[in-house]
């Protein structure tokens, strides 16, 4: 399997995988004059079956349907989700590229042409300065605009998004969504609070019970944050949680087996040069217990299976491994990879 490339599009795709997640996240993005116009308890995933082999590099991230309220013209309106880590000044030959493989399809099938509103989810460093309608790409004056094609992206500006405000009281029974947005909002800048109040999030509403979801947000944190794990392990013990119980530590590895092993060599070779050495081998130990922990949680493993993983000395190859339990399906997928001769 290829390497994750792009660790935000891999998470913003795993989070909106989930119907509950998109129906939560309409609830607060959308304009309410629209959200009263649609029927959010009808939503569901399209499987984008329309797109070609030449465009599936550049597939639109989520496309969710649902049923607009108007009981005299029944009609399914096609939201188009585009998640941006970066301002985009393509973003509208992008969105007019996936509305028009749809409505293609549509024509091929003799079939009326679909609504669809875009909506780009933002969450990069510098502020969108991009206009939201496509008219406004061209420098013309009134009269020859209105000969233009346009249509207008919705967006949500997670730089802008105040949590906190009424307006985000759904999130608050959906933790797992709101820790995700709020991560991503954060993603750019090394921000412990942030993580601290994620943190206290998931004791305070249950979401610390399910390991799964609480491990796929650890591995988001550990590659959007520069922060050591012996500083991440104290976040979560002053949220009185037991770090232990969620993700090994490099703290306790060095402890337990870097450290000691490093400075019995240390005697032999020179103390400097041991525990360098026992700290990298404590290094490479944390990353293949985190890798078994999460592989057990999501998929089960095998003895053997954990042999492979044991057997693994390569940090970039075990980093790898860690982000494909984002979006592997099976176990067996990161095996594979881990047996084979790709570095």
């Amino acid at each position: 399997m290829a390497k994750i490339e792009n660790i935000h599009d891999s998470f913003f795709k795993k989070v909106f995988s989930d119907i509950a997640n998109v129906r939560t996240f309409l609830e607060i993005a959308l304009p309410a004059e629209l959200r009263r116009q649609l029927d959010l308890s009808s939503l569901e995933l399209d499987a984008t079956s329309y797109v070609s082999e030449e465009y599936k590099a550049s597939l639109s991230d989520v496309v969710v349907k649902c049923a607009a309220r108007d009981k005299q013209k029944p009609v399914d309106v096609y939201l188009l989700f585009e998640h941006k880590s970066y301002p985009d000044k393509k973003i509208f030959i992008q969105l007019l590229r996936y509305m028009y493989l749809m409505w293609q399809q549509d024509s091929a099938e003799v079939k009326p042409l679909r609504a669809i509103i875009p909506l780009v989810f933002y969450h990069g460093k510098g502020n969108w300065k991009i206009p939201t309608q496509f008219a406004e790409q061209f420098e013309v004056g009134k009269e020859l605009r209105r000969f233009l094609l346009n249509f207008e992206y919705l967006l949500f500006d997670a730089n802008q998004w105040d949590w906190q405000a009424e307006a985000s009281l759904p999130l608050k029974e959906n933790v797992f969504l709101l820790s995700a947005l709020l991560l991503m909002k954060g993603a750019y800048r090394k921000d412990l609070e942030t993580i601290r109040q994620v943190v206290r999030l998931w004791n305070k509403m249950g979401l610390i019970e399910k390991k799964d979801q609480v491990n796929f947000l650890l591995i988001y944190i550990a590659e959007t944050q520069d922060i050591p794990a012996k500083q991440l392990l104290k976040i979560l013990e002053e949220s009185e949680l037991k770090g232990e119980d969620i993700m090994p530590t490099l703290a306790q590895r060095w402890k337990q087996e870097g450290i000691e092993e490093g400075i019995k060599k240390g005697i032999e070779q020179g103390i400097e040069q041991g525990i360098e050495k026992g700290i990298e081998k404590g290094f490479i130990l944390d990353k293949q217990d985190v890798l078994i922990m999460l592989l057990l949680t999501r998929f089960g493993l095998e003895e053997e299976e954990k042999a492979v993983i044991r057997s693994i000395e390569s940090v970039d190859k075990l980093n790898t491994a860690l982000k494909m339990v984002l979006t592997a399906e099976t176990g067996t997928e990161i095996i594979d990879y881990l047996n084979s001769e790709s570095a």
